[in-house]
């Protein structure tokens, strides 16, 4: 009897640490299992051409063909393609966990299709057989792998009512790095890689349990990975878009977020299981600290001149000052509300903090941790990003939102709308653009930050929780 007051006593600490933090961040989305002697596939169809916007067709069938010509069904349901609604859209049309080994290509079934007339619909006959499309690929053990279908716009309706397309497959192929944004899908287990300037996914790459926070070397082109399910960090390598190495935390840690230094020389975790920060030195993957802090680390922010890191804990409503040079901890001090978000200004002397529950931003003195006074940005608040050209403050809202804060004039000066919520953001110093990923409609919008205006978005997949891109500021 002690034994299950003790069992349940946990299971109560774990399901109320889990309600808390999803109420932080996001409502929690079922996980995938990990994938242990198999792999993913995921199927692309590439952005349809002008010539498909009056037609739609099914899908019946869609079967990959193994080395040995055998066929697996990958689908159990009609895939219904309209092109008015594909127009210049990338979408995935599945995922299969299959068996390792090689494949030599797809067989489509084209059940039906039909064609939007000025007199009305008008069907077509689609073609008698099956399509038999040839691409040698691989699926590796643990490993997923992203194929693309692509549609040329030649002779798709033949004879007036033979609807004959012509279809291909691609791998994914280099992509320069400077080209790239990445985004954790934390209920698929997989990082997504894009690219930002055509905003299309180009590979998949299956990761541990439930990745979540990021941080990017640009430098050394080396993503970091928090894995919440397996107590871990996975490194990815930019330019292979492959993970090639993971540092194990200890067990319970539950890494949420991770921030790394501007010399890349460390790279720090807040652990939100145990209460507490891992700061692990990038060359050897050895966490070379660990400082125990209040119960429920959600962020992290680090300065600019690598002296400072600002944890942010909501529960406790306090921030913990880590000297990062000295790798301890310098202070702490507390708040009147929950801090979820920060950033700091281009010269680390004010610190923004977004709240849950507060619709004004809070500026703290940096150096004093003095309050300086609030600014009102009528609440919401998901995200924020300090441009350090101009010092421009963005906050991203729950409600798809992005209010822009000039804090010479300590006011809200602009705003523009983003669909869905705001959950993250990043600032792309090289196309000047702001990269808004949004969590509810698991989508991704660029936004120019001139003109104020989307310029294109793209469809990821489940559970997105962060994004990085190469040239962010």
């Amino acid at each position: 009897m002690k034994r299950e007051k003790i069992n349940l006593h946990i299971l109560w600490i774990l399901m109320l640490s889990a309600f808390v933090y999803g109420c932080a961040v996001q409502a929690p989305t079922p996980l995938k299992p990990a994938l242990v002697d198999q792999g993913e596939l995921y199927f692309y169809l590439q952005p349809l051409p002008q010539e498909m916007l009056p037609i739609a067709f099914t899908l019946s069938d869609v079967s990959v063909i193994s080395e040995q010509g055998d066929k697996t069904p990958l689908v159990r349901d009609d895939l219904q393609i309209n092109g008015r609604e594909l127009l210049n859209i990338q979408k995935r049309l599945f995922s299969k966990i299959l068996a390792p080994g090689r494949y030599k290509g797809v067989s489509l079934t084209i059940s039906q299709a039909t064609l939007a007339t000025k007199e009305g619909t008008m069907e077509l006959m689609p073609p008698p057989q099956p399509l038999q499309l040839t691409l040698d690929f691989t699926v590796r053990r643990g490993k997923a792998i992203a194929i693309f279908l692509v549609l040329s716009p030649e002779y798709l309706v033949i004879d007036g009512f033979k609807f004959r397309p012509r279809f291909a497959l691609a791998k994914p192929i280099y992509h320069p790095k400077n080209f790239l944004g990445f985004i954790s899908n934390t209920s698929e287990n997989i990082v997504t890689v894009f690219n930002k300037r055509t905003m299309e996914i180009v590979q998949v790459i299956r990761t541990g349990v439930a990745p979540k926070g990021m941080a990017l070397d640009q430098n050394r082109g080396i993503v970091y990975v928090a894995l919440a399910g397996d107590d871990a960090i996975e490194l990815i390598n930019v330019d292979s878009m492959e993970v090639y190495g993971r540092i194990k935390l200890r067990f319970g840690d539950e890494p949420v977020e991770l921030a790394l230094s501007p010399d890349g020389a460390t790279l720090i975790a807040a652990n939100y299981g145990s209460g507490t920060i891992s700061m692990i030195d990038t060359w050897s993957k050895i966490e070379v600290e660990r400082l125990g802090l209040e119960p429920d680390p959600v962020w992290i922010v680090t300065s600019r001149d690598g002296q400072k890191a600002y944890v942010l804990h909501s529960l406790s409503n306090s921030i913990s000052v880590i000297d990062l040079p000295n790798r301890r901890l310098q202070t702490s001090f507390t708040l009147d509300e929950s801090p979820f978000r920060a950033a700091l200004n281009r010269d680390d002397s004010k610190l923004y903090i977004v709240s849950q529950y507060s619709s004004d931003l809070t500026i703290i003195d940096a150096r004093s941790r003095a309050s300086l006074g609030t600014i009102f940005t009528g609440g919401n608040g998901a995200s924020i990003k300090v441009d350090p050209r101009n010092n421009l403050i963005y906050i991203g809202k729950k409600t798809g939102e992005i209010a822009v804060i000039d804090p010479a004039s300590a006011m809200f000066i602009d705003s523009f709308p983003v669909q869905g919520d705001a959950g993250f953001v990043a600032i792309d110093g090289e196309e000047s653009m702001l990269q808004v990923l949004s969590n509810s409609r698991n989508e991704v919008h660029k936004l120019n930050l001139v003109s104020k205006r989307e310029v294109a978005n793209l469809v990821t997949e489940a559970g997105p929780h962060a994004l990085v891109v190469m040239g962010e500021l």
